[in-house]
This record gives C-alpha cells, structure tokens and sequence, in this order.
C-alpha cells in the first residue's frame, strides 16, 4: 500500500490559493456602460480605462462614442449607458423628472473653445440681424449663442436659427452657404473657413457664460450600485491627476479612442481644467444654465434637486466644497 505524505506547507500553500481564488470570483468586476462624445468631453474615462484604473477599482468599462454629448446624454434615458460626461445645458435640460442623477463636475470649460465663424460680409455683432445662424440643438453650444445674441442687444427673433445634429452638419452647411454663421469647435474651425469665404469673428468669451461638464448617472443605476458609483468617481479622480500631469501622454490616449489627430486633441485639452468637483463654482454656473432651461420648463430646475453629491464625498471629500 502506497502512503502518500502532506507536507504541512504544501497544505498551507493550497489553502492559500483557493482563499484568493475564492475572494477574486467573490469581487469580479462590475460592468458600467459609459457614453462619451467623439471629441474630449470623455477624456477621463478613455485615460481610466486605458491606464488601469477601472480595473484598479474593480470596474469593467464598456465605452460607447456617440456623435455629440447630448447623445450621450440621451442613452442615459433610454437605457442604453449607465454613465455619461456632458456639458451643463444639455444635462440641465434633461434633468427634470428624476431619471437623471448629477454625481459631479468633470471639469471647467475655459473660454475659446467655441469660435463664431461667419461670412466675410459681416463684420460686427449687428451684421447678423436678419442672418442665418446654425447651432447644435440642445448643447451647450445651443446655449452659447443665445447669450452671444443677448450680450450684443440681438433677439434670437431678429436672426434664423437653423438646428443641426453634427458638427459636420453646420462645417458643410457653412462652406454652402446655406447658413451665414455659427459657433463651432475643434477640427470644425479650421474647415469652416478654408477656402477664404469665411473667418471667426469672436470666441464663445463673448457670451459670458461659466461652463463646466458633469459626470451623470440614470438614477436607477446608482441606487441599485452605490459603491460601483464611488468606485467609478475614485478611478475618475485618478484619471483627472494623470491628465493635468501628463498632458501630452494623455491626448495620444485620447487620439487613440476617438481617432482625432493627436495635435488637435492636444490644443484641445487647453481649453478644459479637468478635476472633479462640487463647489460654488458649479452651483453658480447650474443656476444660470438652469434659469434659462426654466423659461421653457414647467417646474424650475435647481442644482439642489439634480446634484447629490454623497458619492462624491466618499470617493474623494475633498472635492466637495459647498456653502450651505
């Protein structure tokens, strides 16, 4: 008869590995789907999920590109992303209702991202009255412009506004001449006025506004995973430092993810302070986002209602500065 002799070690070893393989199936990786935008409004999540640290935090990213923020947005409603970066108005507009839930503020909008190109015949504000000018409906571009009319005495009823879906849309429309003017961004500019037909008159500076992207949720999603939500903000706050510390490594990690050229992706990043957070500074810029969406709303909107900053406080508290 054949003895067979368990060296304790061995035994204590075994033991070991079937308690780690027991906690790692015991804490497998929670599925988030996140919906970005095809330019920079996603960039922390590209980078957490590109440098490791979803994974860190123990979160499986599926990332969906949509042609604009609002889209993003939109999927939200319908059930089609858990989480989605976008600028104030577009999720302000959304808010009511209570199927959105605001965990933070992703970053600032500096001014200049937006320029206002138009035709060469006109060369000051009061040239667009009567003028065909083209947005992207229901971003914050959208809103942009009317504050731009505003600042300059212009009623948006004195000029034709003309809704687009895409950038390429107002690009192509532009160089047709099937609108005189309009607010567009990134590689949009640069396409805008080639052919020497057009030039930018200003910047979004001009309509003084203070914008800022969020970081949403579907409310379903965070009460039924509240700790998958914190979760996401830790890896989120950690994709933030990385940015502002590494700003060439991450625009190619961003170039990588929406297929933009790496230099124009590059400038881009200057017009974002990337950083979460939930201050004053938010407050206010909500407040002025929200009391326009209000004229066109039956209930108003407020940050108290659509903001809960309690996973942010867990994630990272201090990003929390707000003045009761």
């Amino acid at each position: 008869m054949m003895k067979v002799f368990r060296s304790p070690l061995g035994l204590f070893a075994g033991l070991t590995l079937l308690a780690a393989t027991t906690a790692a199936n015991s804490q497998e990786a929670h599925t988030v789907r996140f919906g970005v935008d095809a330019y920079t409004t996603g960039s922390q999540i590209f980078v957490a999920e590109d440098m490791g640290y979803f994974d860190e935090e123990g979160i499986d990213a599926q990332i969906t590109t949509f042609a604009t923020g609002v889209e993003a947005i939109d999927a939200l409603l319908v059930g089609r992303a858990d989480m989605a970066v976008g600028l104030d108005f577009p999720i302000v507009s959304r808010i009511q209702g209570g199927k959105l839930t605001v965990l933070a503020g992703i970053f600032h909008s500096t001014p200049g991202f937006h320029k206002l190109v138009v035709s060469n015949d006109i060369k000051e504000p009061s040239d667009l009255v009567g003028k065909t000018i083209g947005i992207a409906t229901g971003t914050a571009e959208h809103l942009i412009t009317i504050k731009y009319l505003e600042e300059n005495g212009i009623s948006p009823d004195d000029v034709e506004i003309v809704g687009f879906t895409s950038l390429m849309e107002i690009v192509a429309s532009l160089r047709a001449g099937r609108i005189d003017a309009s607010f567009v961004w990134a590689d949009g500019t640069e396409r805008s006025i080639q052919g020497g037909n057009h030039y930018v008159l200003v910047d979004d500076s001009e309509a003084k506004l203070r914008g800022s992207a969020y970081i949403a949720a579907a409310t379903p999603f965070v009460e039924a995973n509240p700790e998958a939500t914190v979760a996401v903000l830790r890896a989120l706050d950690s994709a933030s430092r990385y940015i502002s510390e590494n700003p060439d490594e991450a625009a190619a990690i961003i170039s990588k993810n929406t297929r933009a050229p790496v230099d124009t992706v590059r400038d881009l990043l200057n017009y974002n302070e990337f950083g979460l957070a939930l201050t004053d500074y938010e407050r206010e810029g909500f407040a002025v986002v929200a009391e326009f969406v209000s004229q066109t709303r039956d209930a108003p909107v407020t940050f108290e209602t659509g903001v809960d900053p309690s996973f942010l406080k867990q994630a990272a508290p201090d990003k929390v500065k707000l003045d009761d």
